[in-house]
């Protein structure tokens, strides 16, 4: 059956309502005037496109005429608005450019003098909600007369006329609410987003502000993993460390966290009466295990060998473990026992720290079975599913990324026991090894498999396996970072590098040293190639681990020449590993 629609009966579109705009009739004093000028000029990360259209309503709504008998308070108003026309039409974020545009020109001297002033997050917030409730009163104003006038006509005509009332009602209750929605207060970390003309260029400012804010991004000191994160670890996003146990992830977690105090030290808090602070809060180990451990990272030694005036100094000095205008990141080791709280700590654990003048600018826990999530499902593959969520809010709401870990499980350690003579182990790995809970790579942003291998040499390596990335900005996917040489517990900083440190993969190396034994095949005798390796787990850190090959030796060889062992075994090897000078590093010789 076909049916033919009449177009002549469609409905027209109302043309929109003018709106009459009465003048709010607020009186400021010079006090709250004052907030506003530092407010236009503020650089708090938090204030966003907008807040600065809601306050430029405000006083493009004022009525002036309370105000113009007193030239203070028209100095300020001015200044509010030209400061609202640097940030709004011309884009502009630096305040000294903001003050000097205000001003009428960067050779010209400002008369009004708000260096250095600043409003907390709280303040701001404040000032917000005051400009809100002001606009709201206006936009009662400005349609309750309308309403009536409808209202009235309505109830005096005749039923023929009704239906056109009625259509003109509806559509100024639409305008009402567009216009509400423009002036509502909007929480600090609340955002829409919209196609509606001023609506959508407001929130596409906001966005591409907060998405090229360099701070948005932690770096750690590891080329290789900044890059197969996407560029470092990112505001709101939650980041999940698997591995064995024993694999390092705990030592993991501490390297991050101090990597990332010392190489973001450009960094700005979104409210910048704050210091930043990176936080780790340990629920495996406690805080003396966990500071003892960073000072044999940065030392390669044990705390007891040294005084405590020298471990201060080491700390001081050569970790960079200090607090100025250059190096302002603070590092907070909290510990709680495992299960003692929920994941509602984190805000508390938040407040804490506004309190003491910090922000917390990323969230270390360690590690996700030790802590409850804010509603039990008592299964926990649930709950650690509903961790992760809460994680992820947390994350959001502060606008900060949340780094934790958790476990492989038997199938994985069956993995790596097989295959632990091979190289590239952690390829055999993938998201079915995850411990307990499938929801937590499904509910986090990154989730990365660790492991601790060593290539054919016995040199060490972390390696990083993703198997999860919302938004993947990389192909790159697995690397093996290396520690440093004599060091179990420490990874290589390859931050300065010009040429990464990381591989991407440790299979190719077996392949150089067989050629290389193949060269010496005609050679007999017990000549070793032996390489003594300090092994880590979480337990013990300093245990070691021995690892020795075979390789004949060329003792036949030395009768014929005058060189040396390691002359001759250099002069072997070089032509594969002319690209690999690196790697033959840590390698001793037994005469046996």
């Amino acid at each position: 059956m076909n049916i033919k629609r009449d177009l002549s009966k469609r409905k027209k579109s109302i043309a929109p309502i003018e709106v009459d705009m009465p003048r709010i009739k607020i009186v400021y004093d010079i006090q709250s005037l004052d907030l506003f000028c530092i407010y236009v000029t503020s650089d708090n990360s938090y204030i966003r496109t907008s807040h600065m259209a809601n306050m430029k309503r405000l006083f493009d709504r004022l009525d002036m005429s309370i105000y113009e008998k007193d030239p203070d308070k028209m100095e300020r108003i001015n200044y509010i608005r030209k400061g609202l026309e640097a940030r709004i039409k011309k884009k502009l974020k630096n305040r000294v450019l903001i003050n000097k545009y205000i001003n009428g020109g960067l050779d010209k001297p400002s008369t009004l003098k708000y260096d250095g002033m600043e409003l907390s997050t709280e303040e701001i917030d404040w000032i917000n909600k005051t400009i809100t409730e002001s606009l709201k009163t206006g936009f009662m104003y400005d349609y309750v007369d309308n309403f009536m006038d409808l209202c009235t006509r309505f109830k005096s005509s005749d039923y023929g006329n009704k239906t056109a009332i009625v259509n003109e009602f509806e559509h100024l209750i639409d305008n009402a609410k567009i216009d509400l929605r423009k002036v509502k207060n909007e929480a600090l970390n609340d955002m829409e987003f919209t196609l509606e003309d001023g609506l959508f260029e407001e929130s596409i400012t906001d966005i591409y502000q907060k998405e090229t804010n360099p701070s948005r991004r932690l770096l750690t000191g590891m080329q290789g993993f900044n890059e197969i994160t996407g560029g470092g670890l990112e505001s709101g996003r939650v980041y999940m460390l698997f591995g064995m146990a024993g694999a390092g992830k705990s030592l993991t977690i501490l390297n991050l966290a101090y990597q990332i105090k010392k190489y973001n030290k450009n960094y700005e808090c979104k409210d910048k009466t704050k210091k930043p602070c990176i936080v780790l809060l340990t629920m495996e180990n406690t805080v003396h295990e966990t500071v003892t451990r960073l000072f044999s990272i940065i030392a390669n030694d044990r705390m007891f060998n040294y005084s405590v005036e020298d471990v201060i100094n080491k700390l001081r000095v050569d970790g960079e473990l200090y607090l100025n205008d250059d190096s302002p990141i603070n590092l907070y080791i909290k510990y709680k026992p495992n299960m003692s709280c929920d994941t509602t700590y984190l805000y508390d654990l938040w407040d804490k720290l506004d309190e003491r003048g910090y922000e917390m600018i990323c969230l270390f826990q360690d590690h996700i079975k030790r802590i409850r999530p804010a509603y039990m499902r008592n299964d926990i593959r649930l709950d650690l599913g509903e961790v992760i969520n809460d994680f992820k809010v947390f994350a959001s709401e502060k606008d900060i990324p949340v780094i934790s870990d958790s476990h492989l499980n038997r199938d994985g350690a069956r993995i790596v026991d097989k295959a632990k003579t091979k190289q590239d182990i952690t390829r055999f790995l993938g998201r079915s090894n995850v411990g307990e809970s499938m929801l937590m790579i499904d509910n986090t942003d990154c989730g990365l498999i660790i492991n601790k291998e060593y290539d054919v040499y016995g040199k060490l390596y972390m390696v990083f396996y993703r198997q999860k990335m919302r938004d993947k900005c990389t192909t790159q996917d697995y690397i093996a970072q290396p520690f440093v040489a004599g060091s179990t517990i420490r990874l290589v900083e390859d931050f300065f590098e010009k040429v990464p440190l990381f591989k991407t993969t440790l299979y190719e190396e077996k392949n150089y040293i067989e050629a290389a034994n193949n060269r010496l095949n005609a050679a007999n005798g017990g000549f070793n190639i032996r390489s003594v390796i300090d092994d880590d787990d979480d337990d013990n850190i300093y245990s070691t681990k021995n690892i020795s090959s075979a390789v004949p030796n060329i003792i036949a060889n030395m009768a014929q020449s005058n060189m040396s062992i390691q002359q001759q075994f250099n002069q072997i090897y070089r032509p594969p590993l002319e690209q690999k000078k690196d790697m033959v590093l840590g390698i001793t010789f037994d005469n046996v």
